[in-house]
């Protein structure tokens, strides 16, 4: 059809060509009345040929008519108007004629030949896609890879020296010896002649009461670091490097940690406590908290009753417990450990 329209616009122009044409930008340019005549022995239909190159067409203009080609379709802009097709509607059927005679069968006439194959149609627009198909079922489970080497068990760490053996208290006052009994008084002698009965021995007097049990006259104190502050790590950390102390708490009543701390200080419910451990590898709370959140001064966990299963000989240590989430600076100074 879009090749019958253009022919048919190119008979409309056919005629003495008095337009003047060249080469412009874009495309050709003629002036003048334009008019196409084919030449002399044509045997071709006149024509002009518009190749779609799949472009946006030209814009439209105020006292221009372009024609051009959109989706495959001629059409026209008038005026300044938004393009628009040249082929029309298709106009309902005319009423069907009447049935004419049936005319004698003529003679079968040669055959004619065959008419040349006609020019392929536009292509369709393309289809909307179909539904997506359904999700196929999950793969087997791959087998599981083989099991990696067990690493070499890492070599034994340095064992830390022993601490030094605490001071022995002094032993307690002796008890006052009890007062004697009062000796019998001696037998009457006896009138010579026959030997008399010996008179009975005194009684033995009472003991006299033990003395109480001896006790340390002050406090016995045990110095576990002296520095100036170092970075405290998140959680428990223990205080200097294996600096611990073999302690004989077996006549201790009461302990308390006493310490001292510089212009830093740790996290809110942060606490420094002594430990102990009866073989080496789990460690028990020995004294009460020592706080460690206040800068400058000096701080005490307060005495307390000893433990009960602390009263032997045991290593002693001392924790500090850092409650905030990144490691922090502390001042510490000084650190005590104080029986009775």
């Amino acid at each position: 059809m879009k090749n019958y329209l253009s022919a048919a616009m190119l008979i409309l122009l056919s005629g003495v060509s008095w337009g003047q044409c060249s080469t412009g930008a874009p495309g050709t340019n003629c002036g003048g009345p334009l008019s196409v005549q084919p030449q002399s022995g044509n045997n071709t239909q006149s024509a002009i040929t518009l190749v779609d190159l799949g472009l946006p067409g030209l814009a439209p203009a105020v006292g221009q008519y372009t024609l051009s080609i959109a989706g495959g379709m001629l059409v026209e802009s008038d005026n300044g108007n938004s393009y628009h097709s040249l082929m029309g509607q298709q106009g309902p059927p005319g009423a069907t004629g009447a049935t004419g005679a049936t005319g004698a069968t003529g003679a079968v006439g040669p055959a004619g030949a065959t008419g040349a194959v006609g020019a392929q149609g536009a292509q369709g627009q393309q289809g909307l896609p179909g539904a997506t198909g359904p999700v196929g079922p999950a793969g087997a489970q791959g087998a599981a890879g083989p099991q990696g080497a067990v690493g070499a068990t890492g070599s034994i760490g340095p064992q830390g020296t022993q601490g030094l053996t605490g001071a022995v208290g002094p032993v307690g006052a002796a008890g006052a010896q009890g007062v004697a009994g009062p000796q019998g008084a001696a037998g009457a002698a006896g009138a010579i002649g026959p030997a008399g009965a010996a008179g009975p021995t005194g009684a033995q007097g009472a003991q006299g009461p033990q003395g109480a049990a001896g006790t340390m006259p002050a406090p016995s104190d045990y110095s576990f670091y002296y520095g100036t502050g170092y970075k405290a790590g998140v959680g428990a950390v223990e205080v200097g490097s294996f600096d611990r102390n073999q302690i004989d708490m077996v006549n201790a009543t009461s302990v308390r940690l006493v310490i001292t701390l510089g212009p830093s200080a740790l996290p809110s419910g942060s606490y420094a406590q002594a430990e102990y451990t009866p073989d080496g590898t789990n460690w028990f709370p020995l004294s009460e908290n020592a706080p460690v959140t206040t800068a400058n001064g000096i701080y005490s966990s307060g005495w307390q009753g000893l433990p009960t299963a602390a009263n032997g000989d045991f290593v002693v240590r001392v924790i500090v417990f850092n409650a905030g989430t990144t490691a922090a600076q502390i001042g510490l100074r000084q650190v005590h450990l104080q029986f009775k």
